[in-house]
């Protein structure tokens, strides 16, 4: 399978804009024509990744892309492109970065992935639909060391985890009223979600030793960057 860089394809479209922008800090104009431009990353003669560009006089700026990765001629990645505050020392422009990217992992035509970042390519959360149905039922939340160290699972589709996984314990809310009551232990995710799902070898949980309800207990490189906004304080 073809794989096209994401970081060379969103620096050739920002080398683009040096050559065609003029003041990418003046804010855009209500109704600023959108122009897509194709590029040939792989240069098999083929057009595999789209910018989507403001334009107005003098000012032009990247807010979106489509990457075909796989050849087959139909986008299967797409991502939303912000900028930077700051410009790098001697640069004309501010530099472009994602910020939101849609993804069709297993090629079925159908997204199934979406990530979102912060600047410097962190990445704060990827949402996945794994079993294909539609619904994104599993959210990964990664650290500074852009690691993933919690999954949490949504597995009756209300809107809210019920699942919670780190490294070594998965914590689970077996009558949906946003608190864990049970606790597995294991020495992988797929062990730890193999057993969450399954309510294998549960334990009841202490809520004092809960790391949901106690996020300070979870050890500093099992932090993530952003939290799931269900934490009880």
């Amino acid at each position: 399978m073809k794989k096209i860089s994401l970081i060379f394809s969103l620096s050739f479209l920002s080398f683009l804009l040096i050559l065609n922008c003029g003041d990418s800090n003046r804010s855009m104009p209500a109704g600023a024509p959108i122009e897509v431009v194709g590029i040939d990353t792989s240069g098999n003669g083929q057009k595999d990744a789209f910018g989507y560009m403001l334009r107005s006089k003098g000012n032009t700026r990247i807010v979106y892309q489509e990457l075909d990765k796989d050849g087959d001629r139909r986008s299967d990645e797409f991502i939303w492109v912000g900028s930077t505050s700051r410009r790098a020392k001697g640069a004309p422009l501010q530099e472009a970065v994602k910020v939101y990217e849609e993804s069709d992992e297993n090629n079925d035509g159908t997204i199934d992935t979406i990530r979102w970042f912060l600047p410097n390519e962190y990445i704060s959360l990827i949402l996945k639909d794994t079993d294909n149905d539609g619904y994104f039922e599993t959210t990964q939340y990664y650290n500074y060391q852009k690691k993933p160290v919690r999954t949490e699972i949504d597995t009756n589709q209300d809107g809210l985890a019920d699942i919670f996984i780190w490294s070594s314990r998965a914590e689970i809310d077996t009558d949906f009223d946003k608190t864990p009551d049970l606790i597995v232990f294991g020495t992988s995710k797929l062990e730890l979600e193999e057993k969450a799902v399954n309510r294998k070898e549960t334990k009841p949980l202490n809520k004092a030793t809960s790391y949901f309800l106690n996020p300070k207990l979870i050890p500093f490189e099992e932090r993530s960057i952003i939290g799931s906004g269900l934490f009880v304080e």
